[in-house]
């Protein structure tokens, strides 16, 4: 199985990482930020890895965890109509953006070529009883539904939640 992961920030850095922990081989990794000391708190990376580029640094990771893995970076700000492009050989894909309208445009853009797709909605406060799961079309989406980064802290343990689960899915599409 080969997983898109688009956005490696605090979900999809540690989506990618419990994917490597429990043996997924292949993914293609696609973000064009940098490592930035301030999000350590809840993203996969090192101090040492500030100010360089997330794809490479977490592919580093996680072949330290998995050093049999293929992963594939695209260093690159995602724009209409590169999804299909960058994941076309993926059998699942995560949506790991900050932006509502990034995961707006990726699932659209993802519906149209039947994919399995992962997002997130609502990851921040502290309120981790209200993380549940709905199926919208080929899209399963976690979170609260409610909080957003803009209006509440945004609370490591939730994170790493949300991203366990969302691992979890994608793990359980892999046995189908």
């Amino acid at each position: 199985m080969k997983v898109g992961i688009a956005g490696v920030g605090g979900i999809g850095s540690n989506v990618a990482r419990h994917l490597a922990q429990t043996g997924v081989k292949t993914l293609v990794i696609a973000d064009f930020d940098c490592v930035e000391v301030s999000n350590l708190n809840r993203q996969f990376y090192r101090t040492d890895q500030a100010s360089l580029k997330k794809t490479d640094c977490l592919k580093d990771n996680l072949l330290a965890i998995n050093p049999d893995m293929e992963i594939e970076t695209v260093d690159m700000k995602i724009g209409p109509g590169d999804a299909a492009h960058i994941f076309r050989d993926c059998d699942v894909v995560v949506e790991g953006f900050d932006q509502k309208q990034l995961k707006k445009m990726l699932i659209e853009e993802m519906s149209d070529t039947g994919k399995m797709m992962v997002s997130a909605s609502g990851i921040a406060g502290w309120d981790l009883t209200s993380v549940t799961t709905k199926k919208i079309g080929s899209c399963q989406v976690v979170g609260d539904f409610v909080s957003d980064q803009g209006d509440h802290a945004l609370f490591p343990p939730k994170i790493a939640l949300v991203a366990a689960h969302m691992a979890s899915i994608v793990l359980k599409y892999a046995k189908e």
